[in-house]
């Protein structure tokens, strides 16, 4: 695939104490300047909704999903990521690799559409989940829009988790303009539509 960037292997053993973790998992709103690390990008992304597993045919992630319908998409927001432009990139959980989707100062307009919360244009990177809408619809009917809410909620816990481990500062975000946030991402709003978002960047 000539745009997109293959993503270094991620870590799968060992790390930070899961019980030490979640004591010190907080909100961190500012960051240090130094770039994220290639790798470091690479276990955010994989921890968040990564392919971690198969049932028969089926790819199981890192975050669970009613009926493994998977509707959560990764937009990632690269600002200063070492090797990786500023830019908007969509994740592959299947490949592992982020999709270019266009280059520029994209953290920027994130911020704008995010009601001015600065900390989405300081941070390292600040991810971008959508809902695919159709993907739980397709099994549950109109029941299955509630499900979109829990699935991100577990993505976010992920985040929280993994940036937490890695000795990052993370930030959920869902306070933001439905409208401007879809029109920044190219996304239509109502097949898919942006339902949550995280600053996550080096301590101070």
């Amino acid at each position: 695939m000539t745009n997109a960037i293959s993503l270094p292997l991620p870590v799968t053993e060992g790390g930070a104490p899961i019980w030490e973790t979640i004591r010190r998992r907080r909100s961190i709103r500012h960051y240090g300047e130094q770039p994220m690390p290639l790798e470091t990008l690479s276990q955010l992304v994989w921890s968040t909704h990564g392919t971690s597993g198969r049932a028969g045919a089926r790819e199981l992630r890192t975050a669970p999903s009613a009926g493994a319908c998977y509707p959560i998409d990764i937009h990632v927001v690269a600002n200063r990521v070492s090797g990786v432009d500023p830019g908007l990139y969509r994740y592959l959980p299947e490949d592992h690799a982020l999709l270019v989707v266009r280059k520029g100062a994209v953290g920027q307009e994130v911020a704008e559409a995010a009601l001015g919360q600065s900390m989405c244009a300081q941070a390292s990177v600040t991810l971008v989940w959508t809902a695919v809408l159709p993907r739980t619809t397709n099994r549950y009917g109109e029941r299955g829009r509630r499900y979109v809410f829990l699935d991100a909620g577990h993505v976010g816990q992920n985040v929280y988790l993994a940036a937490t481990a890695l000795d990052l500062g993370c930030c959920t975000i869902a306070a933001f303009d439905d409208f401007e946030m879809n029109r920044v991402l190219g996304v239509d709003g109502e097949i898919e539509t942006t339902v949550y978002c995280a600053s996550i960047g080096p301590l101070e």
